[in-house]
Formats: C-alpha cells, structure tokens, sequence
C-alpha cells in the first residue's frame, strides 16, 4: 500500500531502475593534446555509439549528448521523481563513471561554487532540494 494512505499510480508502473548516460565534453586539456571524439549520444534512439563510424553501439532508457544543459538534464532525469517524493515513495538518482567524468558536476555536490539562483551550472541536487521547498510551501499555502 502506498505511504501515508495516498494513492499514486505513476509511482507504481514507473517504480523500476532506469539507465541514462550523459556524454561530457572533451576537457581544453584534451582537446589542446590531439584528443579527439569518439563516443557521441542519439537521444532519438536512446543510445551511444563508441567509435569513428559507431562501431559498438548501446542502447539506454535516455542518452544525452556532451551539448545538454544542467536545466535540461534536471528537467527530464530528476523533476519527474518530485511528486512521488513528495508523496512519500523512494526516489534515487545515482552517478557513476570514473574520475573526471562529470559526476559531481552533474550531481552539483559542489554547489557552494555555483549560485543558488537557478544558474546554468547548478547540478542535480541543489535543484531537487530547490524544488522540494518550492513544492512544500506551495502546499502549505
């Protein structure tokens, strides 16, 4: 049964694990070295391809290109989980890859370096955490 008696039927055809990727770009560093793209993201087709002609390709429930921003990335990943939070179900989003891949970045577990105004650069949890107040005192008016 639901959490506090309430009812939330996307919560429950919806409770699943889903997998996205989100592609970075290449670092000043590695583009002054030579270093070139060779991992590029289909978010039509939900997949990424590795190599110079998609050699391999993988297939994701959401594929984001190194051109997505943090406003758009939050929009389609985290707010949709809101109003299950809110209503009292689980939500997790999790970031996982290898050192300098953009985790903290996206997550924004740095976010005493960005403004708390909404900016570009304000990562996943300091939006989420925004939200929630928003929606709380929303409710409670």
């Amino acid at each position: 049964s639901p959490p506090n008696g309430g009812t939330n039927p996307s919560a429950t055809t919806s409770s699943q694990v889903r997998v996205g990727v989100r592609i970075r770009p290449l670092t000043s560093n590695e583009s002054s070295q030579g270093g070139k793209i060779v991992v590029s993201a289909c978010p039509i087709n939900r997949s990424i391809d590795i190599g110079d002609n998609g050699e391999r390709k993988f297939t994701y429930d959401a594929a984001f290109d190194s051109n997505i921003t943090q406003p758009e990335l939050y929009e389609t990943v985290a707010r949709p989980l809101l109003s299950s939070f809110l209503d009292g179900y689980n939500a997790t989003i999790m970031a996982y890859g290898q050192t300098g891949s953009g985790k903290t970045y996206t997550m924004g577990s740095e976010a005493h370096n960005s403004d708390d105004d909404g900016s570009d650069n304000m990562g996943l949890i300091p939006r989420f955490m925004n939200d929630i107040f928003v929606s709380l005192n929303q409710q409670k008016d």
